[in-house]
């Protein structure tokens, strides 16, 4: 009714009639009659043309699979909020949203389950954002969000809203008796990255970094790359660069939660640097690692580290959370450091924290390749104060049985590329179960690494893995969001095991 209404009034047809109307009203009523089909038609027009236009930009820009609003209202949108004097250029944001392989998935499942996942996503992503806030259908994403009224720090909070977002898809799409499994990647604009942002200029920038994310594997998060915040070129420049963020707060630790197979309780947190830049947000590890390592900086971004890793556990303390260690990664400059003892004895004192809550992580091949006593003299005397000693990447390099009892190794971190596909591939498995028959012969605990399905979880635990640490727990955070992510943790785990569970026995407690 509405087309017609519209191609009624806005076309040119009809009034093709008008001349034979007129002429007809003066043969029934005359001139009286004339002037009022005159006068009518024009004003009538206008009044429909008036309600045509005000009602059927909805439905016009209107997805059918969602009944979300098209493109047209993210960028109107954005217009507003870009051009109100009162909000801060910071304070806006736009997350492009894409579903991993929907192409492939529509093929597999069909349209109909198609629209039906995008529709149930559409209502999730929904219950998330805030009722000032916009969710639209994209052009080259799947779904853009526009936020506003962002809280410092942005990016922070901008990438605990994308993790959030990606929580959702935890729990399966079902339609009928099909259950579907999916994953998203998200990229993620603020409007002080740009010059002189515009709507079309948001929207590229976030489909830019979406893309950038799916081409890193699914489930990624990006971060659009400002020119602004653009990092030196010169491996020089970003050294002197790295240096300062390490001496002015830049960087920081992020915690990624580990989990016992036993109980689903928390067995502590593992501590990891991340640079979060005042214009570029959070900057990848992989960009700034090296360059630690190559600068020199290796030790003091350990003693960084280490001093938010100790604090940690005292905030947790604070809040009544009980968290039992931090595990922190040494690499084999600090580790070589003749005074370390006298170092760590400081750091556990300045923080009064006991050292059997602390985790020293060691990279197999830091362990493999040392014939230097200091380093095992180093690890002993840590083990010595009551320090775990984790060895990390197990599986990668060529450690003899010997030197997990030379260096006092009381975990071995399974790697990813062990832990990938172990319920599926019986080569895997087979190779986990061995290297988890030969830990408890050792009375070593075990950790499975990069865990990122609940079935890779499942096996594990049905193998007799320890404790688990991935994705499919949780992202590494924040402090300040772990003591909201625990809480929760432990609401699940009291509706899973209502009962009070066992005394844990040694290999439990982690």
């Amino acid at each position: 009714m509405r087309r017609f209404l519209r191609w009624t009034i806005t076309g040119y047809r009809p009034f093709a009639f008008l001349p034979l109307t007129i002429m007809v009203a003066y043969w029934l009523g005359g001139t009286t009659l004339m002037v009022m089909v005159t006068s009518i038609i024009p004003a009538a027009s206008v009044i429909l043309f008036t309600i045509v236009e005000h009602r059927t930009p909805a439905a016009r820009e209107q997805d059918a699979a969602t009944g979300l609003g098209l493109v047209e209202s993210a960028e109107n949108w954005l217009e507003t909020r870009l051009l109100m004097p009162e909000v801060p250029r910071s304070s806006v944001a736009l997350m492009a949203v894409t579903i991993d392989d929907l192409d492939a998935l529509e093929d597999r499942v069909g349209t109909a389950l198609h629209e039906s996942l995008m529709n149930d996503l559409a209502q999730r992503l929904q219950g998330l954002i805030r009722r000032d806030d916009l969710i639209s259908r994209g052009r080259r994403a799947d779904f853009l969000l526009c936020l506003a009224d962002l809280k410092p720090p942005e990016t922070e909070n901008l990438l605990h809203l994308a993790q959030r977002l990606q929580a959702t898809l935890e729990d399966p799409f079902e339609h009928g008796s099909v259950r579907v499994y999916c994953t998203m990647s998200i990229g993620i604009v603020r409007s002080g990255q740009l010059s002189a942002p515009t709507p079309l200029q948001m929207i590229r920038a976030a489909e830019s970094a979406n893309a950038s994310a799916a081409d890193a594997g699914p489930a990624s998060i990006r971060l659009h790359q400002s020119s602004a915040g653009k990092l030196p070129d010169s491996d020089a420049d970003l050294a002197a660069s790295v240096a300062q963020a390490l001496e002015n707060g830049e960087i920081v630790a992020w915690y990624q939660p580990q989990v016992s197979t036993h109980s689903g309780e928390i067995s502590g947190f593992e501590a990891l640097a991340r640079w979060e830049h005042p214009s570029r947000g959070l900057v990848s590890p992989a960009t700034f690692l090296t360059i630690v390592e190559r600068a020199g900086l290796s030790q003091r971004l350990a003693e960084v580290v280490l001093s938010h890793a100790l604090s940690a556990l005292r905030a947790w303390d604070r809040a009544g959370l009980n968290v039992p260690s931090v595990a922190v990664n040494f690499s084999s400059e600090e580790l070589r450091n003749p005074r370390l003892s006298e170092y760590m004895t400081w750091e556990f004192d300045r923080h009064n924290v006991t050292p059997d809550r602390l985790g020293i992580e060691v990279l197999e091949n830091v362990i493999a390749q040392s014939h230097d006593d200091i380093v095992a003299r180093n690890l002993r005397m840590l083990a010595n104060l009551g320090c775990r000693i984790d060895l990390d990447d197990f599986g990668t390099g060529y450690t003899s049985i010997l030197n997990i009892r030379r260096f006092s190794v009381s975990r071995i971190k399974i790697d990813r590329s062990l832990i990938s596909r172990v319920d599926v591939d019986r080569d895997q498995n087979d190779l986990v179960a061995a290297l988890l028959a030969m830990s408890e012969r050792l009375k070593v605990e075990t950790l499975g690494e990069g865990v990122e399905t609940q079935a890779e979880h499942a096996k594990l635990a049905q193998l007799g893995c320890d404790h688990v640490q991935g994705f499919s727990i949780a992202r590494p955070m924040p402090l300040g969001d772990t003591i909201t992510w625990v809480t929760d943790h432990r609401a699940q785990i009291a509706q899973t095991y209502p009962l009070p569970l066992p005394a844990s026995s040694a290999r439990d407690q982690g």
